[in-house]
């Protein structure tokens, strides 16, 4: 039997009544998730419900609020909780979500107003993989309904740093050791063109109608323009942030791919499981027509730069009769091209395609290694990297 609260007094309403400002959602570290929608959004991405108020008008409850505390309450009562004059006939109290960042990318947002516009950009940068925002705004708020909506609750998955100023945002990128990068009408490089170093990006966006601030555009290392023909003023501030993320997360890929390559797990994948192999190939196929083996073989290729014909079926084990399908499909991509009769070398193409390609890399090995901690990912290629020493002793031995 699900209990009915009868009285605004109740402090569970007035716990939730005051989650609908900002000021409350601080002070308790809670927020009010509204609609079924969004609450299972919410459940979706781990955040801890304390309850669910539901319309007593609502016979049958969505199974997948089971697990949960759940009241029943009139319709007058939400209005009162939501503070608004349509019904939302579910609404849900959530405990604010703690989330690890990612910080080799991280979006600066610069005095955002719209909450319409910092949902789209929150959700576009999930797209590309990015999932750390910082705000020259100490009171951004993710978890106001139009954010949450246009998010389509990618907020709750998302790590914010909130910063007092600008002048206390940019302090923290520097000391970091982020490159700034501003986007302008006017920027002094193109973007589609711009060389990145291998520091880790902080993305710069700025307010909607005035841009980014001058203190951020001043201490940018890097500030690029998007070309648009003369007819097009400018873009919606969600598309140019998708824009820019893709193309400058490709060349960030494409500069740290030396170092990238020798840390990853497709390096040691040869050695150490046909199931990782596996996974890695399914997750590919969803993409692309290469293998994992395809894409292990151009990573290899990459850092050594030349390797004959007769060292690559060796190393991956390709025989005789398999080695023309195997090739073929690099040659006619132009992946690959030779270097002599017996050798190959990797194409400007085939290091691009590395590059697209390596988010689908970087997904099956994050959803592989899922369980494990730093520490354990370190021990795991540790221990690898001794089994093939132990094995090429061996190997050696007379």
């Amino acid at each position: 039997m699900i209990e009915v609260i009868k009285s605004l007094k109740d402090s569970r309403i007035q716990l939730a009544r005051e989650l609908n400002s900002s000021k409350g959602r601080a002070k308790s570290n809670k927020f009010l998730i509204e609609g079924s929608e969004s609450i299972l959004w919410a459940i979706e991405s781990g955040v801890a419900i304390d309850f669910v108020l539901i319309s007593d008008k609502i016979d049958n409850i969505d199974s997948r609020f089971n697990g949960n505390s759940i009241y029943k309450v009139s319709d007058g009562i939400l209005k009162k909780v939501t503070d608004t004059n349509y019904l939302i006939p579910e609404v849900a109290v959530g405990e604010l979500p703690h989330i690890d960042s990612r910080d080799d990318f991280v979006l600066v947002l610069d005095g955002l107003q719209d909450f319409g516009n910092i949902g789209t950009v929150v959700r576009t940068c999930q797209a590309f993989g990015v999932n750390s925002i910082f705000s020259t705004k100490a009171d951004i708020d993710l978890f106001q309904r139009k954010c949450v909506s246009s998010s389509r609750g990618r907020v709750f998955s998302t790590a914010v740093t909130r910063f007092k100023n600008s002048e206390a945002t940019v302090l923290s990128l520097k000391e970091k050791g982020y490159q700034i990068v501003t986007t302008s009408p006017y920027g002094s490089q193109i973007q589609s063109l711009v060389k990145l170093t291998d520091k880790p990006i902080a993305l710069v966006i700025g307010n909607e109608t005035n841009g980014a601030s001058d203190e951020l555009m001043n201490s940018a290392d890097i500030t690029v323009q998007i070309p648009m023909y003369s007819s097009v003023e400018s873009l919606n501030v969600g598309v140019a942030t998708g824009i820019s993320i893709y193309e400058l997360r490709l060349k960030q890929i494409l500069s740290m791919l030396d170092s990238k390559i020798k840390t990853t797990l497709g390096r040691e994948v040869n050695v150490a499981s046909v199931l990782i192999k596996e996974v890695l190939d399914k997750e590919l196929k969803k993409v692309s027509d290469l293998s994992s083996t395809h894409i292990v073989f151009l990573m290899v290729l990459k850092c050594d730069g030349v390797m004959s014909v007769s060292d690559i079926r060796r190393q991956f084990g390709i025989s005789e009769h398999e080695s023309d399908e195997f090739f073929s499909i690099l040659f006619d991509k132009g992946y690959i091209a030779k270097e002599k009769s017996d050798s190959v070398t990797i194409t400007d193409t085939g290091i691009e395609t590395i590059g697209k390609l390596w988010t689908i890399i970087e997904n099956s090995e994050d959803m592989i290694l899922g369980g494990f901690s730093d520490n354990e990912r370190n021990d795991l290629f540790r221990l690898i990297r001794k089994l093939q020493s132990a094995c090429i002793d061996l190997l050696n031995k007379d």
